[in-house]
């Protein structure tokens, strides 16, 4: 079974690899690993993550910049996540519990996504799952065994999960909340040691980021969470979103009876030895996340929630273990696979925005543009998937409205990468005879919102004695071609 679970994942998550659009984070990551470990550094000083991920994609870009190769890294991330998980379910609640959980983060949506995704999030989870792994080996070791790289480990993986992620430390200090629930005094000052040495090796990169947050202060969009906000996190813990239809229903309904079937028995074994642990790590975060939106800055984002869908899994494996013979051990563990499965062919085949039909839209630019003709794209959200797939072509984009919530492409990251903004629509069309203008149909739609005939840009381009002669859409993907 352990084989066949390893099976399943690698092929799940290699699905599409090389196929699967890319967005714009994609894209930075990608633009950002190319640089020098220095501009590495100055980029994401000026945006909002560490550097380690970044650091990592640069070294394994010497493999190949295809799709399929940059993708593999994070999939290789994340079948070393899953056998963690496996181990630690088997560590606090025995083999079979650890490979139901194996099975579950196999096929979860939540954690395929991530690992196909030129992001993050899956060296985080990778990091803070470790890091719990060290912390159980450490409680549950022998009198007398040597425990030197076990701390050693746990310091490492500590350490590691800081320089991947800024939400990092609210997961790492779960341990401490635990023991002072235990009253384990003597075990929690020799775990705030360990945790003073990682945040000593961390502080090259925790002095930056002060700077970082007045960037997210300024910028982003991430609302304070409510009933919705929680019910997404939920959502995306067992299916992947956006649904449609009766696939949304089914899906909605099996992951709210895996949640709360998972919740009633958990409280029925909360006196078990492990369940307070597994408990805490599961709904700890998601608590601290949420408190935090409130008391400092909206952080409560299901991705930085990838440690609790760890935990989540492996105490579902449990009570799958445990009930297994009562039939509800078999049903919940049906009503986890078949959410994910029945909503694994929207995601495969998902091409909406952000995600949008980049590639084909790219191919059509190739064939169309010729020498002297400008592809002018809305923003940086078109331009830097399609810079990826062709970055011959002569494309620009224009920068991002100063202050507003869409102002996140640093300057600082900009020189780091060499990819500027156009100073102006003036500037960009200066001399130019054709313009193909790339813009997104929700851009579009927002402003007949608000009650604007067409497009500002598009306004302007009229105005400046620009013909519409062409139009072609690819997905939510439009570009309207301008003769002067």
């Amino acid at each position: 079974m352990l084989g066949a679970i390893f099976v399943l994942a690698l092929g799940l998550r290699l699905y599409g690899a090389g196929t699967r659009e890319i967005w714009y984070d994609d894209a930075f990551s990608f633009f950002l690993a190319k640089q020098s470990l220095g501009q590495i550094v100055s980029g994401t000083a000026a945006d909002t993550m560490p550097p380690l991920y970044y650091f990592l994609l640069h070294y394994w870009m010497k493999f190949g910049e295809s799709l399929f190769v940059l993708r593999l890294f994070g999939v290789l991330l994340s079948l070393a996540t899953l056998a963690v998980v496996i181990d630690l379910g088997r560590r606090l609640a025995g083999i079979e519990a650890g490979l139901w959980a194996g099975l579950i983060v196999a096929v979860a949506p939540f954690q395929i996504y991530h690992a196909q995704e030129l992001r993050m999030y899956t060296l985080l989870g990778l990091a803070q799952v470790s890091y719990i792994w060290f912390f159980v080996r450490l409680q549950q070791r022998e009198d007398g065994a040597s425990v030197v790289w076990l701390w050693v480990g746990l310091i490492f993986t500590g350490v590691m999960a800081m320089y991947s992620h800024n939400l990092a430390v609210f997961g790492l200090i779960l341990p401490d909340i635990y023991l002072v629930l235990k009253r384990a005094w003597k075990e929690l000052r020799k775990l705030a040691v360990a945790q003073v040495l990682v945040l000593g090796l961390a502080a090259p990169w925790l002095v930056m980021i002060p700077g970082q947050i007045d960037k997210i202060q300024a910028a982003f969009w991430t609302i304070r969470p409510g009933l919705v906000e929680v019910m997404q996190a939920i959502l995306q813990a067992h299916i992947f979103l956006p649904l449609e239809g009766a696939v949304m229903i089914a899906g909605a309904l099996l992951s709210i009876w895996c949640i709360v079937l998972v919740a009633i028995e958990t409280w029925k074994q909360r006196k078990t030895p492990g369940v307070g642990l597994l408990s805490l790590l599961t709904l700890g975060l998601p608590i601290l996340l949420f408190t935090a939106s409130y008391a400092m800055r909206p952080i409560f984002v299901p991705r930085g929630l990838i440690l609790s869908m760890l935990t989540y899994a492996i105490l579902a494996g449990w009570i799958i273990t445990l009930r297994w013979k009562k039939s509800i051990g078999p049903f919940l563990a049906a009503a986890f696979i078949g959410a994910a499965l029945i909503s694994l062919p929207a995601y495969y085949s998902f091409s909406g925005f952000p995600r949008s039909q980049f590639k084909a839209a790219t191919e059509y630019l190739r064939e169309t543009t010729a020498v002297g003709d400008l592809i002018l794209h809305d923003n940086k959200l078109s331009y830097f998937p399609s810079h990826y797939y062709d970055p011959e072509l002569p494309q620009e984009f224009l920068p991002d409205e100063p202050g507003s919530q869409n102002d996140t492409y640093a300057l600082a990251s900009q020189t780091a990468m060499q990819l500027f903004p156009a100073e102006s629509l003036a500037q960009a069309i200066n001399g130019k005879a054709t313009v193909r203008f790339v813009v997104f149909s929700r851009a579009i739609e927002e402003y007949r919102d608000i009650g604007a005939v067409e497009h500002p840009i598009m306004a302007q381009l009229d105005d400046d004695g620009f013909t519409l002669s062409g139009h072609e859409i690819f997905g939510d993907l439009e570009i309207y071609t301008y003769q002067r």
